[in-house]
């Protein structure tokens, strides 16, 4: 892979990479709120919004997302966040959104588990419904909760597979759970032909992600400490493993030190498949095309290599076959331009 190794910028890669097709498959829905909507939610409610982005470790991370998600107390908030998201993904050139959502973080206080659902599937039909973005998401359990609850959710998206639900992750603090206890869940949506979208490989290592492919990972969250074991690099390309990477969020967290230190590029001179994500935009400051910017100026990636990084995207994603196709030779016209 052609790349200035001293991260300066070709001066012909002009293109803008808010128009370049893309799908986005790493994000989470709170962590993709608009902050201006949870200041005014968490104003209306009473809650006291500390700075969400004063953080310096996954845990305390964690705290302040829970406050995000706790200025968010009504159904027409919920449909709001969900509305407006794919109104920004739009803004970013996303033709496909495929966020981690978890309904089960509002029931019963919204209502059962199906009308807080309900809720999530108004806000995503309207906002493509004035966009074109195509949608479909990734039903998350938080890995600290137990194993017996991932199974039931487990058991709810696969039972709605047709509603817009293409997948199921686990998310949360992998330093304190490993993968092992939700291999039944991960099989209950493998079964239905969901994804199997686990985050790995962030704040543990190499272990993490290959306890992420025993669990039969379609793609892996993060994946980034998997370059710490060479072995497990190959079997990620032998098995056209997608990692859903996120540099600015791992900079954010200290997985890195600085973005020159990020294994992004040696995933990719490796032959593993790699998408670009905001991971949480409203807490790490970026969205997905600074992301594809970040691998520009960094890693000196061409406007063709990005492009790659974008079908990767598409091919990777949940999207239905007509979608694909229709991102793909998308991508290949923004090449031409």
């Amino acid at each position: 892979m052609s790349r200035d190794d001293s991260g300066r910028t070709d001066p012909l890669m002009t293109r803008d990479l808010t128009t370049l097709p893309k799908a986005h498959l790493h994000l989470h829905l709170e962590g993709s709120a608009r902050p201006a909507t949870i200041a005014e939610l968490a104003g209306r409610n009473g809650i006291a919004l500390d700075d969400l982005q004063a953080f310096r470790t996954l845990p305390e991370f964690i705290e302040r997302y829970a406050i995000a998600v706790s200025a968010i107390t009504k159904g027409v908030d919920l449909e709001r966040i969900c509305y407006e998201l794919l109104v920004d993904e739009a803004a970013q050139g996303v033709r496909w959104c495929e966020p981690h959502v978890e309904p089960q973080l509002y029931a019963p206080t919204l209502g059962t588990l199906d009308e807080v659902w309900a809720h999530m599937r108004a806000g995503f039909a309207r906002g493509a419904a004035e966009t074109g973005v195509d949608w479909g998401v990734i039903i998350g359990h938080n890995r600290v909760m137990p194993a017996e609850e991932a199974e039931r959710m487990a058991g709810w998206a696969a039972e709605r597979a047709i509603e817009g639900i293409v997948g199921f992750g686990l998310s949360g603090d992998e330093q304190r759970v490993g993968p092992a206890p939700f291999a039944r869940a991960c099989a209950i949506a493998a079964e239905a032909g969901l994804l199997v979208v686990p985050h790995a490989g962030e704040t543990v290592g190499p272990e993490s992600v290959a306890g992420a492919l025993a669990l039969g990972a379609n793609r892996v969250a993060h994946g980034v400490r998997s370059v710490e074991d060479p072995q497990l690099v190959v079997r990620l390309a032998d098995g056209e493993i997608t990692c859903d990477v996120c540099p600015t969020s791992n900079l954010k967290l200290s997985v890195v030190g600085h973005l020159d230190e990020h294994p992004l590029p040696v995933l990719l001179d490796a032959g593993v498949p790699v998408t670009l994500g905001s991971d949480d935009q409203l807490f790490f400051g970026s969205l997905v095309a600074d992301e594809y910017a970040v691998a520009r100026k960094y890693w000196g990636l061409s406007d063709s290599e990005l492009a790659e990084i974008a079908r990767t995207s598409a091919r990777a994603s949940g999207a239905p076959k007509r979608v694909k196709a229709g991102l793909l030779s998308a991508i290949d016209d923004w090449t031409v331009s």
